[in-house]
């Protein structure tokens, strides 16, 4: 069908249930009423006057609905009279819907994760990983949805994901999950999201994109997803140029009612999302960790004015500048990695804001981003700079609790582990920066960055 024809036939659609709205019959009831021999017949019954005036009421909203539907399908396609086609979309805007389908396809799937296995003491479908976060069934599944399926066939140079090391069939039943097996209530859901995210695939490229690599973190906020804390659950995927840095991305929370979202990518001056924005807005407000607070944050909020606001989990702490309820997410500790920092960093740029590594920050104001490739050492180590920690040490065996030893061996530490804190803004406090960085300045004299 050509566009001209199929705007016709939209046009006529809202004409016609316009019309036969318009024309729709006065209930029987109400003729009686108005009817000239009413004063012969039963008075109705109040009851039954109400019954029809809702019928009525609901099949106006009905009506309306299919109107309003209509009428954004016209806006949405872009259709002109003149019959011009709709501009296409750019390589990366294109990863970024279909990223956005792929959380929707496993949604419904984690929902039902969620409502079942939240935490251990709910039937024990959880463990601890080896770094004492929590690891769920679902988390594993969805990554291995993501990289074994969606961006099968080699369409990307590399992909790193955060459960890399887990062993995951989901193709043969039992499902399994390293030594957990899936209980066989899933095993539908399961199914049907996989078909889906299979047929996502095939809509991707397998040319364009031979130059990028992807970063995944299926369900960052794993602790909290299993203590029912899942508003602050998010999807992280980010797509990284050549020389690993984020060029696209999207940060998606599964777990809210409606679910809220943000995906870019600053290159195509692309931005999507639905977000829940503060009412009002905290722009003196700075975002901290649920851990330890550093003295040098600690010093770096009195010298600011600013207050302390909680937050938990990186993609939702990045997602909070978006929606205002933090002016500034400043650490200078470690505890988080890469696949934490990649589609925040993309989709914060994309709006106009910054993720930044803080050391360049603190030497020349340089926005240096973290660098995002796969690979076995860490690529933005720097020697004697930070402290080994539990988190960030390689082997962990070798760790001596209370001890702060600053390494200058690269071995030592993980490969995606980041260990030079973070500067994060969005466009709103970009013109914060200058101020931020001198109030950094005058806090050193007393209390150093503690990198991690």
């Amino acid at each position: 069908t050509d566009r001209p024809s199929m705007r016709c036939a939209l046009i006529l659609g809202c004409v016609s249930v316009a019309s036969s709205l318009s024309s729709r019959s006065v209930p029987s009831k109400v003729r009686l009423l108005s009817s000239g021999h009413a004063t012969h017949r039963p008075v109705m019954v109040l009851a039954e006057l109400q019954e029809e005036v809702q019928l009525l009421r609901a099949e106006l909203i009905r009506k309306d609905a299919i109107i309003k539907g209509l009428l954004s399908t016209l806006e949405t396609t872009a259709i002109t009279t003149d019959g011009a086609s709709a501009p296409s979309s750019t390589p990366l805007q294109d990863l970024c819907q279909i990223s956005k389908e792929a959380c929707d396809a496993v949604t419904p799937m984690l929902r039902a994760f969620y409502e079942k296995i939240s935490d251990q003491r709910h039937g024990g479908s959880s463990k601890l990983k080896s770094d004492a976060t929590y690891f769920t069934i679902a988390d594993g599944i969805v990554q291995h949805m993501f990289i074994k399926h969606l961006f099968a066939g080699n369409k990307f140079a590399q992909i790193v994901g955060e459960e890399d090391e887990s062993v995951i069939n989901i193709l043969e039943k039992p499902y399994t999950v390293d030594d957990l097996t899936v209980p066989d209530e899933f095993n539908s859901i399961i199914a049907a999201t996989l078909k889906e995210i299979d047929q996502l695939s095939a809509r991707i490229d397998p040319n364009l994109y031979k130059t990028m690599t992807v970063f995944v973190d299926p369900i960052d906020g794993t602790r909290e997803f299993a203590t029912a804390q899942g508003e602050y659950v998010t999807i992280l995927i980010g797509y990284n140029d050549a020389v690993g840095h984020p060029a696209a991305g999207i940060m998606y929370r599964p777990l809210t009612s409606p679910v809220t979202w943000a995906a870019g990518a600053a290159s195509e001056e692309v931005v999507m999302g639905l977000l829940d924005y503060a009412a009002p807005p905290v722009p003196n407000g700075m975002l901290i960790t649920d851990g330890q607070v550093s003295p040098f944050i600690v010093d770096l909020i009195d010298e600011l004015g600013y207050e302390r606001v909680s937050s938990v989990a990186s993609g939702n702490r990045a997602m909070m500048l978006l929606e205002g309820k933090g002016g500034a997410y400043i650490r200078d500790t470690g505890g988080f990695a890469k696949w934490d920092t990649s589609a925040p960093t993309a989709v914060l740029e994309a709006y106009g804001g910054t993720m930044s590594k803080l050391p360049p920050f603190l030497d020349d104001a340089s926005l240096v981003g973290y660098t995002h490739l796969k690979s076995e050492k860490n690529l933005d180590f720097v020697p004697g700079q930070s402290t080994l920690t539990l988190s960030n040490i390689a082997d962990k065996a070798a760790f001596v609790k209370g001890s702060e030893i600053t390494t200058t061996d690269v071995s030592s530490v993980k490969a995606y582990s980041c260990m030079q804190g973070l500067v994060a803004v969005d466009k709103a406090a970009m013109g914060d920066l200058v101020k931020i960085r001198k109030a950094m300045q005058v806090v050193m004299e007393e209390h150093a960055p503690t990198y991690t």
